[in-house]
């Protein structure tokens, strides 16, 4: 089958038409080729086809760097080139937005890096074995099965260098039933955060002496299993495994630089955070004004949220509970701006309702899911809010993933 796809879906396929007009999400190519690819099933109920052969080339095609792309299912843009990834994600984002009647601002910047590799301090590997002992690595393309990895070139080299030390490990001690290993490395730092977990109930394992065994393969790192430091802004900030944490540290900074400067807080103005996790952008935007109310529902984020606020001296204070439910018992006029970050599927009707209740001059809106975002966007612009500047943040650079922020003030004209 001959398809030329025309633009990019937010997924990391390309759209295409064949010539009976029915739309395929085409993986692994890019607007403007001419390629031949083989039907793969359906998503979401329109069909899937995966290219077999490049028959007439993007100028932005480059060849992938890693060798299993294409097989491992982490990446799905390694074949563009950067600069092309870059535009690709802003027409998604723009196209998103023109769904529900929305335009992104035209001086939207979109905002990459300078060395798009080697970025994440955070990953998640499935545990497999295989007849030389236990390997870890990821799902395969749109698959449970798992491909055994010996390198993946979007984690901090650190990482990669100590899933061989974990394997033998587990190896030499017999473990069975793993089911996957979670590793965070310190930026800064020399601490390895770890957690495995194993298939059903957690079984009696020999930790301490696989800590012990992994510490002696990995020298240069200091293996924990409780928490690490992450410092930034000269701030500093306790993280455990069982909390989420900005996966790109580069451009954690970057994101996080971009909504502050949206926010714009006085030092006598009253924040809402909302789904604020462990509070670093709490602490952070603290520092600027008269206090932060930060409002999360997981108990070890709030547990960890108090500390670092603790840590960093800022006037934060924390409500626990599902957003939706705890505004309910904010008092209007408290608050002159508002900042949320919540999870992909994004804000709760009632959450946006009572934001609109509150009324607070300017929400300053973060989003890991341009669909969610604008559906949310449009929620509050009819409320009467007015979308006043937006930014594309490249947190995930040769996947598919998203990160825009956007500013809104109340009865703007």
């Amino acid at each position: 089958m001959i398809l030329k796809p025309t633009s990019p879906a937010h997924g990391g396929a390309s759209i295409a038409r064949d010539d009976e007009g029915r739309v395929w999400l085409v993986n692994y190519a890019l607007p403007g080729e001419v390629v031949e690819a083989e039907p793969r099933g359906k998503q979401g109920g329109v069909a899937v086809a995966a290219t077999t052969r490049v028959i007439e080339p993007s100028p932005n095609r480059v060849e992938p760097r890693c060798p299993y792309f294409g097989a491992c299912g982490g990446c799905q843009w390694q074949h563009a080139s950067y600069p092309q990834q870059l535009e690709l994600k802003r027409q998604v984002v723009e196209e998103a937005w023109a769904r529900v009647g929305l335009r992104l601002p035209p001086d939207t910047p979109v905002l990459g890096m300078d060395d798009p590799w080697r970025y994440r301090i955070r990953g998640e590997f499935e545990a497999v074995p295989t007849g030389e002992g236990w390997r870890f690595g990821f799902h395969r393309l749109r698959s449970h099965a798992v491909l055994p990895i010996a390198t993946c070139d979007i984690h901090d080299l650190r990482i990669e260098k100590a899933l061989p030390a974990f394997a033998q490990a587990a190896g030499e001690l017999h473990l069975t039933n793993l089911q996957n290993l979670l590793l965070t490395i310190e930026p800064n730092g020399k601490g390895l955060l770890c957690r495995l977990r194993h298939k059903g109930k957690e079984p009696v394992w020999p930790r301490d002496e696989f800590a012990r065994r992994v510490g002696e393969l990995l020298p240069d790192q200091v293996l924990l299993d409780d928490a690490m430091t992450l410092e930034f802004w000269d701030m500093s900030f306790r993280v455990r495994s069982d909390t989420f944490v900005q996966t790109n540290y580069q451009q954690m900074l970057v994101l996080y630089q971009a909504a502050l400067d949206m926010l714009a807080v006085g030092e006598e103005d009253h924040v809402l955070d909302l789904y604020a996790g462990i509070g670093t952008i709490s602490v952070a935007v603290a520092r600027a004004c008269a206090g932060v109310t930060a409002i999360e529902e997981n108990p070890r984020a709030v547990q960890l949220g108090h500390l670092n606020a603790r840590i960093n001296s800022a006037k934060v204070e924390y409500l626990t509970g599902k957003v939706e439910t705890v505004l309910r018992q904010v008092r209007m006029g408290r608050h002159q701006a508002a900042i949320l970050d919540p999870p992909r599927a994004g804000c709760e009707p009632a959450a946006l309702a009572e934001l609109l209740r509150l009324g607070p001059e300017r929400l300053v809106y973060v989003s890991c899911e341009p669909s969610t975002h604008a559906r949310d966007l449009i929620g509050l612009v009819r409320g009467g809010y007015r979308v006043r500047r937006a930014a594309i943040v490249d947190m995930f650079p040769q996947t598919y993933h998203i990160e825009t922020v956007a500013l809104l003030e109340r009865g703007a004209g």
